[in-house]
């Protein structure tokens, strides 16, 4: 039993409730109490308490979309290569020769990462093969998450790279049966498909069917791409809803251009929407121009926030995702009023856990939920003076101040220091793989100042 005390305590439960003087009472995974610290009472004397008064409690934050083989690589892309240029020339001949190696090692650069600014689940893009060995080390790391195989059937490339409708149906059925429900229902699995214009109609339909045959979600990347880039991800939501696929477990990715007809349809589906504002803006999509993100929330559609990729967003803090997700909708609107940080928090948490189909579990801190916290460290210049908690974080706060992350109730990194792995030795093993799996792919590690001594 772990008992926190005399904190400051962002709930984000139904009544939004900030207790400045708040307690939370965690038995095993779950959260017991939550309270004023004079009404929440331990039945028997805590393991551990936790003195709050200089820390702030959050809810976990949910990222509801990361490419996790991309952390190994992260940075190699330079900003003058040509959007439409970075799967066929670049991603997928590192994803042709990544090994299972170092598909786990990325992932565990992408999970300490997450950690240490404060998510504690995420739902993966889909850019895996060996979904097992991911598995295996997100659930030594101790995250929440759900996992997925990089599915299409319409593009590809050499060798594994290439997959028909059969072959990738098949392999998320085996995903399915291999890895969801692991770590105690705490790792799951969902078809999650490529997109882009990628996927036929048998393939989503399938991905649709096996998702409801599981009772899981699934998920796609579409409407990410600007019109005059003519790309192939332009598939009308109404022929997508004339498919049959969209629904309550459909989550779509990026969802940059939208009409008012789609958002009506989106919120008559309640069809789950992630986006991701730093990939968005990195990617030069039109974000500022074209993105509808407070008119889906204002219809009621479900948004979320995405890290998306290493060389997309180049990273996955929830910090700087919220703060893009204010800001560039206030300036584009010439509106202060626009996407509050409020609104945003709700993004990040109890949106996030909506889009994964967790909201009974996580994103909120309320009695019988997952206890998976986050506590700030308030004696950091970005918190004081904490006159308006919400402004301090999504506009002020970095990752630096997170001080300790509990996942399902396990301490995951306490007091500044990760418990369930070796941060030096992970480090050192990305420097050598990611320079193995460049060299292997064929690929220039370029830089336009030069580099001494290299």
């Amino acid at each position: 039993m772990i008992l926190i005390e005399h904190a400051t305590v962002v709930t984000v439960d139904r009544e939004r409730r900030i207790l400045r003087d708040g307690a939370v009472l965690v038995d095993g995974r779950d959260i017991v109490d939550v309270g004023a610290t004079a009404d929440v009472r331990p039945p028997r004397v805590p393991d551990r308490v936790v003195d709050g008064r200089r820390r702030l409690v959050l809810p976990g934050f949910v990222d509801t979309h990361v490419h996790l083989s991309e952390h190994l690589n992260r940075g190699l892309l330079l900003d003058d290569i040509p959007v439409d240029r970075y799967l066929p020339d670049w991603l997928i001949p590192l994803y042709a020769v990544m090994t299972p190696e170092e598909e786990q090692v990325s992932a565990q650069l992408a999970c300490v990462e997450m950690i240490r600014t404060g998510t504690t689940t995420f739902c993966e893009a889909g850019t895996l093969f060996d979904v097992a060995a991911v598995a295996d080390v997100v659930e030594a790391i101790g995250m929440r998450a759900i996992l997925g195989r990089w599915s299409w059937d319409r593009a590809g490339g050499p060798g594994r790279m290439r997959q028909t409708t059969a072959d990738a149906l098949r392999a998320n059925e085996e995903m399915l049966a291999a890895v969801h429900g692991r770590a105690k229902g705490r790792i799951g699995a969902w078809p999650l498909l490529l997109g882009f214009g990628t996927c036929s109609a048998e393939l989503m339909r399938g991905a649709k069917a096996l998702a409801d045959l599981h009772r899981v979600g699934w998920g796609m990347m579409h409407f990410a791409t600007h019109p005059s880039r003519k790309t192939a991800d332009r598939i009308p939501l109404a022929e997508l809803d004339a498919l049959g696929v969209l629904g309550p477990n459909t989550k779509l990715a990026h969802m940059v251009y939208v009409d008012d007809a789609d958002i009506r349809l989106l919120a008559r589906r309640n069809v789950k929407v992630s986006h991701c504002p730093s990939a968005a803006l990195k990617h030069t999509k039109g974000l500022a121009v074209h993105g509808r993100f407070p008119e889906m929330l204002a219809a009621g559609v479900s948004v979320s926030l995405g890290g998306d990729s290493g060389n997309g967003s180049n990273h996955v803090d929830m910090l700087r995702l919220m703060y893009l997700a204010a800001t560039v909708s206030k300036d584009a609107r010439l509106d202060v009023g626009v996407m509050g940080p409020e609104r945003v928090l709700e993004m990040g948490t109890i949106h996030g856990a909506e889009a994964l189909l967790l909201e009974r579990e996580i994103g909120s801190i309320e009695r019988g939920k997952r206890a998976d916290l986050v506590l700030y460290d308030l004696d950091t210049p970005e918190w004081r003076p904490l006159l308006n908690p919400l402004n301090n974080l999504v506009y002020a706060a970095t990752g630096a101040s997170v001080r300790t992350v509990l996942i399902d109730g396990r301490i995951v990194l306490d007091e500044g220091r990760l418990t369930t792995l070796d941060e030096p030795a992970l480090y050192a093993r990305v420097e050598d793989l990611a320079r193995r799996q460049i060299a292997r792919a064929g690929l220039p590690i370029e830089s336009k100042w030069p580099v001494v001594g290299a």
